[in-house]
């Protein structure tokens, strides 16, 4: 079975795949979900954080043990394929649930430009300066629109406030490096945060080995846990094996 790293989205937290990780688990993966800088447990100062802090903490993580399948949700995507463009030789594939998925020189706003205003009403000034929140009364239906009330409740509290830069920074990827990594992609077709069009174009876009898809909204994790876990379990699966993945300079 394979080492499983879950990389948590904009204005999120590794509790936020509580319900993945022991179903992943139970399937037989080594599996750790991270808070990423200023997040969750994480101590540093959010208004700081940048895109490539985010990269070079995932990169110390992946350096901890075998190479691992490394999991992206939504603006998760951007960070795994900075820490892809640092430390290719360890990771044994790409997954992209509901995530951005760039190209180079692209950062999550200029690909959000791309499709209709979703997110953004909700949007407010967070606490430091460089930061926002989300506002729960209006993100609840964009988010979570088909989740149960607990699981609602549950995905609104874990939202915290989210560094800017990591949104607008620009990400440098080489197909030498980013481009010799397996790419795979979890397209959620009820998805009111990043559309399915705009999911698929990405994916098209950037060439994924595979493509799969969870009928529901933008939190599968919460929502659709088990399917997911299962999916990842698959896909974790078609992987070349750590022994085969030869080291990329």
């Amino acid at each position: 079975m394979a080492r499983i790293v879950l990389v948590h989205g904009a204005w999120g937290q590794a509790a936020g795949w509580s319900k993945v990780v022991p179903a992943l688990t139970r399937l037989g993966h080594a599996v750790e979900a991270l808070d990423l800088p200023g997040h969750g447990a994480d101590p540093a100062p959010l208004g700081t954080v940048t895109l490539d802090d985010c990269g070079r903490a995932v990169a110390a993580v992946l350096a901890k043990g075998e190479p691992a399948v490394l999991v992206g949700h939504s603006m998760g995507g951007m960070v795994i394929s900075a820490a892809a463009e640092r430390v290719p030789e360890a990771i044994r594939g790409l997954v992209y649930v509901a995530a951005f998925l760039p190209r180079d020189g692209d950062s999550l706003t200029s690909l959000k430009r791309r499709e209709p205003e979703t997110i953004g009403p909700a949007i407010r000034r967070g606490p430091e300066r460089g930061t926002t929140v989300l506002d729960p009364d209006v993100a609840a239906d964009i988010l979570f629109q088909d989740a149960t009330e607990a699981e609602r409740a549950r995905g609104l509290a874990l939202l915290g406030p989210e560094s800017n830069a990591v949104q607008t920074d620009a990400v440098s990827l080489t197909s030498r490096r980013f481009g010799s990594v397996p790419r795979s992609y979890i397209a959620c077709t009820q998805d009111r945060t990043v559309t399915p069009w705009l999911q698929w174009r990405m994916a098209s876009e950037s060439p994924c080995r595979a493509l799969r898809e969870i009928d529901c909204g933008h939190f599968p994790q919460l929502t659709r846990a088990e399917e997911l876990a299962a999916l990842l379990s698959d896909l974790a699966a078609e992987q070349p094996s750590p022994e085969k993945k030869a080291p990329r300079p």
